[in-house]
Order: C-alpha cells, then sequence, then structure tokens
C-alpha cells in the first residue's frame, strides 16, 4: 500500500508516480510534478541519496517551497537540485511531514461530545497542537451552529451526511498534552511557515484558514495552563506527560 507515495515494495519514480494519481483533483501542480520527476534521471538521483523514508514526494515538493518560496515547476525543481541540493537535502533530512488541519476536529467532535466529560486529551503526532482544541472553536454543520468557549477562535464548517449525532455544546476539556517526534511551535514564524508549505497548491482556502488558526493561537500564546506538548524521542519527557494525563482523566 502507498501512503504518501512512500511505499518501501516500489521504486522511488513507482511511488512518484502512485502520488500524482493520488493528486489528482486535488491539487494539479503536484499531479504534474509527480509525473515529471518520476521520468526525470537527475532528480531520481539526488533522491537516491537519502534515506527511503525521505525520499517521499510530499517532503520534497515541501522543502522545495520552503526554499523557493513558490511551488516549483520540473525546470526549478531541477536546478534546485543542481545548484543547491546540500541544503534542500538538509531541509529534507531535518523536517517532517506533519500538517496541522484544525478542521479535522469539527469531524471528530460529536465522538468526543458523547463522552461522559470532563475529558482528558493525549494526542499522539500532534505538530502543533491545533487539533487539541475541540472547545475553544465554533462550529457550523450545514446550520446547527455549535458555539466554541473562545469567541475570537475560527468557526470551523463541516457538511453533514447520515444520521450525526450533533451536540448542544462542545465539550469540558479540562487537560489536554500532545506528543510529537518534532513538536512545532506557532509562535515561531519558522514553524508557520513550514506547515504552510506542507500544503498543497490548489486546496483552496486552506492554507490561509490555517494560517488564520496558527495566527490566533500564537497571539493567545497558544499553550495555557491546560496544555502540554512533548517529544515522543525524550522519555523524560514524553513517560510524565502519558501518566499525567492517566492520574488526572477521571
Amino acid at each position: 500500500m502507498s501512503i504518501g507515495g512512500h511505499d518501501p515494495q516500489r521504486s522511488t519514480a513507482e511511488n512518484y508516480l502512485v502520488f500524482g494519481r493520488e493528486a489528482r483533483g486535488r491539487s494539479a501542480a503536484y499531479e504534474s510534478l509527480s509525473e515529471a520527476v518520476a521520468a526525470d534521471d537527475l532528480i531520481l538521483e539526488f533522491l537516491a541519496t537519502l534515506p527511503p523514508a525521505k525520499r517521499q514526494p510530499n517532503l520534497l515538493f515541501a522543502a522545495a517551497r520552503y526554499l523557493l518560496d513558490a511551488t516549483p515547476a520540473i525546470g526549478t525543481l531541477r536546478t534546485l537540485v543542481r545548484e543547491n541540493g546540500t541544503e534542500l537535502s538538509h531541509v529534507m533530512q531535518t523536517r517532517r511531514t506533519q500538517t496541522n488541519e484544525p478542521a479535522r476536529c469539527a469531524t471528530l467532535l460529536p465522538a468526543l461530545a458523547a463522552l461522559p466529560g470532563p475529558l482528558a486529551l493525549i494526542e499522539v503526532g500532534a505538530s502543533a497542537g491545533l487539533t487539541l482544541l475541540f472547545d475553544r472553536y465554533s462550529y457550523d454543520y450545514d446550520g446547527y451552529r455549535i458555539a466554541g468557549c473562545d469567541p475570537d477562535a475560527p468557526t470551523l464548517r463541516c457538511a453533514v451526511r447520515g444520521p450525526v449525532p450533533l451536540p448542544a455544546r462542545t465539550p469540558d476539556i479540562t487537560w489536554r498534552a500532545g506528543l510529537d517526534l518534532n513538536p512545532l511551535d506557532v509562535t515561531r514564524e519558522d514553524d508557520v511557515r513550514w506547515l504552510s508549505c506542507l500544503v498543497w497548491p490548489g486546496e483552496g482556502d486552506r492554507d490561509q484558514r490555517n494560517r488564520d488558526h496558527h495566527q490566533r493561537e500564537a497571539h493567545d500564546g497558544h499553550r495555557d495552563g491546560d496544555e502540554e506538548q512533548g517529544s515522543r524521542d525524550d522519555p523524560a519527557t514524553a513517560q510524565p506527560v502519558q501518566h499525567r494525563g492517566r492520574r488526572e482523566q477521571p
């Protein structure tokens, strides 16, 4: 199975072709770029110098956008590989594909709200932690509105299909923590820029919506008294977070 264009059973070129098919109808730029990379010996040779897990299309394209401040065409990408391959390799080996889409909260809210509260949340792979803030956002389910606890937070919109048990209010969350191999901080402009580079070109207003979320959370300091974030690579950080979550959860 291909996951984000990274299937160890396929060649790098085959993975890029698969990624191109996945991008069809979602990002025309990435569809055509993936197909071009699959046939480009220079870029394939560059990718072969990286560990297999670092050859995935979304990482290459995001790293190129990070360095160029624009979505590359195949010619621009070839020039970057030829003239600045060392820096491109460094970005790809030190960064990870870790998108943070707050709109996902709208699909999970009905399930969380059905649980007995108050709730304690732990998210593994939390990125910048924006999907831990269920209670702060407001929601609009085809006109059915639910107000969050932060009146200035964005409203997340979601289409309803089927008998979804929409709650009357957001759940009571008294504690939350995020674990990630590389926690991102929305108060750091460089982290916000990387998150923006991971949004596929052609995805409508997703990039601007995410920027609005980042700016709002950065303005508030992002982490208040009921939030923690730590690296899973550091047992001294991760273990106390996990234990505290179990102890405080009712």
